[in-house]
């Protein structure tokens, strides 16, 4: 499997379950009930780096939401404490950023860019308008060595039979993270491709995902992803692009 079809999983499992806990407009008496989906789809998805075209991926789609543990994608958490709307614990994500040195002729000399796994602690908040998330995050397998915070605001508007599930935010990005993926060493330099040391970055995001259920427990889903890149990130040498957008769609099943 492809690393773009397991973060597509990734992200728009997210997506509906930031959905789910937005659509609670109060904190619940009961312990709320678990849930889990999966399905299928397929996914467009861009890359930044020189010579690497949009592709098409198919996807699965899965994920559990309980009590509080909940999984999304190969991601996952910890609600160690709830009350009041706020909750606070552990998470885990893994990071599909990088590359491969033979994916183009552009990144030829270059060293492999690895995926790795993060892991820090998120709080949350819900109210009737919505959820607003923070998150700070570590490199758990010393690849980049870096860290990575995310700030973000999901809402759920019903129109017309479907959710509409809109979220924004913002990622601020250490130097160690930046540069490892977008940094081109002085040993990797060539004729065109300049030596290159990054410093951290912030980059806004945008995801609206829409679902409509067809009934029983059946929904269709699609998803759009759209992040702007820090003249940081864009000014590499080893990227032609100043953002990254994946579209994703696919059926759902839940439970």
């Amino acid at each position: 499997m492809r690393i773009e079809t397991v973060m597509a999983a990734t992200w728009i499992c997210a997506a509906i379950a930031g959905g789910t806990l937005a659509d609670e407009a109060e904190p619940p008496v009961e312990p709320r009930k678990r849930e889990v989906f999966v399905g299928a789809g397929a996914l467009v998805s861009s890359k930044p780096y020189k010579g690497i075209d949009p592709r098409v991926y198919p996807i699965p789609m899965f994920g559990y939401e309980g009590e509080r543990l909940y999984l999304r994608g190969v991601g996952g958490g910890y609600q160690l404490f709830r009350r009041g709307g706020w909750s606070f614990g552990p998470v885990l994500q893994p990071r599909f950023d990088g590359y491969e040195a033979d994916d183009s002729r552009y990144l030829a000399g270059m060293k492999d860019r690895d995926l790795t796994l993060d892991g820090g602690v998120g709080l949350s908040w819900r109210a009737k308008w919505g959820l607003i998330g923070l998150s700070c995050i570590t490199d758990l397998l010393g690849k980049h060595d870096g860290q990575e915070l995310e700030l973000s605001y999901t809402a759920v508007f019903p129109y017309a039979g479907c959710d509409f599930i809109p979220s924004a935010g913002l990622r601020y990005k250490s130097d160690n993270l930046v540069d490892y993926y977008y940094g081109v060493r002085t040993s990797e330099a060539r004729d065109g491709r300049p030596a290159y040391e990054a410093e951290e970055a912030t980059d806004p995001f945008v995801r609206l995902a829409v679902r409509r259920k067809l009934g029983g427990q059946w929904s269709l889903l699609g998803a759009v992803q759209y992040e702007w890149f820090d003249s940081e990130i864009k000014d590499s040498p080893i990227v032609d692009k100043d953002y990254d957008v994946s579209f994703v769609g696919g059926l759902l099943y839940s439970w």
